[in-house]
């Protein structure tokens, strides 16, 4: 009967085409907590149109049939919380660090327009297939809507200018690019709210920020603004995000009816009373645990990059954060100094530990959690930050069950979709990942990634990123300078050679790299300064000051790479 029915609602669809088919799968249930071996799941022009054991189906021509025999299959993944208007780069927020005389904020939102495709392609192809942006401008939104039938990029949901009763200097009067809305009567903030409405924006977000020095007194003065925001939001069937780092602002905000809030408290520990409120108004929590210690590690000079984010993240962003305290070593030396101070180490570990333990108390309370990065902050980088955040939700309790279900389904509660997508059953968006380990083992199983299904179509990951022949040496540069010989070594082809120019072979082969450049991660004051780049078709010709101790002179040398199928094939050096 079960196939019969299947045959007729084939046959009444038969002019559409069916894009892929994965046969003897493990499927991971994440609304049932249940691993679904052996199953066939079909996607249909975008769509899951059935999940089942042992059925057989006539297809048409074309269809992808994908084996997944001993592979796991596994809801697209979800960052719930990133800002495409910030690049995740030492130039992306103006009021922290103010570095616009040597770029203007105006060519820094250029370019983060520019390479938003770079950016969704990354979260790709990494599995990423929805991205939540909570905070962005006029522009942005109507960018958006240009990626929506794309294959390579995520499905988006994005809010427009944040509403809020503060607005950094560095983003007064920039008018469609503008982040901010200023909220200052009732009625100025439900006009704000329809302001949004044309560009169909998916949410509204506060920016619940008091500056006040009686906490609670200017957290109440700036609740009617926000109530009035709420409001009107809801009056058009928009859920509201609200940014609230302190208990009394994130109390207020759920009462006033917040649908979701970002980040975490970590100005006091939560209660029970606080777990109970937000349980029963069905509020979702975002922690984005990393990205304050990402500022503090990034301004702070002492930024650590894992494989992940070299490897990941776009290499021009990662560039400006290892290149600091350039390029204004007197602004940088103010920053070092602050946050090197035991006054300021001893408030972050405050915080820190404040943080993790509300969220320990939050999980095991049973709240629900999304997991998502805050990437585009300084330091926090787009793709690339998505797995120190999942180790930090892990270190602080969460199980893979759990980790697997904030990551998918939950980010789908969040913005009140999870009736279209974030799991893997029939009538939901086709957006799935295909992997050759069980999740369920070890979160480090997540990057074994044979297929991503988006929007119903199947990709190698791979085929997502389109790294150019700068990119790929601005990326082994960033390695070097990170003194991660791992990841120095991504971009290179297996079958490489280092030549001494102009055809003196010096190094073949990957293997024979790694054994030479050991130098790379125990020379502690190694750095290489770029001086100039040439890019000439598939040939990149940069010229390099190489510091191999900061007290001594440099070497400056000549670097010839040739790129050939992604990969870089061989190097000419000249000293």
């Amino acid at each position: 009967m079960r196939l019969l029915l299947f045959l007729i609602s084939f046959t009444m669809v038969q002019s559409l085409t069916a894009q892929v088919l994965i046969k003897n799968v493990n499927v991971l249930d994440v609304e049932n907590k249940k691993l679904l071996t052996g199953q066939t799941v079909l996607a249909l022009d975008g769509k899951i149109v059935t999940v089942a054991k042992d059925i057989k189906f006539k297809l048409p021509d074309g269809t992808v049939v994908i084996d997944g025999s001993g592979k796991y299959l596994m809801p697209g993944l979800t960052d719930a919380h990133v800002h495409f208007f910030q690049s995740g780069g030492m130039y992306a927020r103006p009021d922290v660090i103010d570095l616009r005389k040597y770029q203007s904020h105006e060519k820094e939102l250029a370019w983060v327009h520019n390479n938003m495709e770079d950016f969704l392609r990354r979260y790709c192809s990494i599995g990423i297939t929805s991205v939540i942006d909570v905070g962005a401008s006029f522009n942005f939104l109507s960018q958006r809507d240009s990626f929506l039938t794309k294959t390579y990029a995520p499905l988006i949901r994005m809010t427009g200018p944040l509403l809020t009763t503060y607005i950094p200097e560095p983003y007064k009067n920039l008018g469609n690019e503008a982040p901010f809305a200023f909220m200052q009567t009732e009625e100025g903030v439900r006009q704000s709210v329809r302001d949004q409405l044309p560009l169909r924006t998916d949410f509204i977000k506060i920016w619940y920020i008091v500056l006040d020095k009686d906490l609670e007194k200017g957290a109440r003065k700036n609740l009617p603004l926000v109530k009035a925001a709420i409001d009107e939001a809801h009056k058009y069937n928009l859920r509201v995000a609200v940014h609230a780092t302190q208990l009394i602002t994130a109390q207020l905000s759920i009462e006033a009816g917040a649908d979701f809030l970002v980040h975490s408290v970590d100005d006091e520990l939560i209660t029970n009373d606080f777990v109970q409120l937000l349980k029963k108004n069905k509020t979702v929590l975002c922690p984005t645990l990393v990205v304050a210690g990402n500022y503090n590690k990034s301004l702070g000079g002492v930024y650590h990059f894992s494989n992940d984010e070299l490897n990941i993240s776009s290499p021009t962003t990662v560039s400006t954060i290892l290149e600091y305290p350039k390029p204004d070593t007197a602004i940088a030396a103010k920053y070092i100094n602050v946050i090197a101070s035991p006054a300021q180490k001893e408030k972050d570990k405050k915080e820190l530990a404040t943080m993790y333990a509300n969220f320990k108390i939050l999980n095991e309370g049973g709240v629900t959690i999304a997991t998502g990065t805050d990437a585009g902050n300084i330091g926090t980088q787009h793709a690339g930050s998505y797995f120190e955040e999942l180790k930090a939700m892990q270190q602080a309790g969460m199980t893979n069950w759990q980790l697997l279900e904030a990551s998918t389904i939950n980010g789908a509660k969040m913005v009140g979709q999870e009736k279209e997508w974030g799991s893997i059953v029939k009538g939901k968006l086709a957006n799935m990942v295909l992997l050759t380990k069980n999740p369920l083992d070890d979160i480090a199983n997540w990057k074994t990634v044979e297929y991503v299904i988006n929007k119903g179509v199947p990709f190698k990951p791979s085929s997502f990123i389109k790294n150019d022949p700068a990119t790929l040496a601005q990326q082994q540069l960033n390695a070097y300078n990170a003194h991660n010989l791992e990841a120095f070594l991504e971009p290179y082809a297996e079958d490489v050679e280092i030549y001494q120019f102009p055809d003196k072979l010096q190094m073949k082969g990957k293997k024979q790299m790694r054994d030479e450049y050991q130098f790379l991660t125990n020379t502690p004051g190694l750095h290489c300064n770029l001086l100039n780049r040439i890019v000439q078709g598939n040939m990149v010709i940069d010229q390099e000051e190489v510091f191999f101790d900061p007290g001594k002179k440099p070497i400056y040398a000549t670097a010839i790479y040739i790129i050939e199928s992604g990969k870089i094939s061989k190097v000419f050096f000249q000293r």
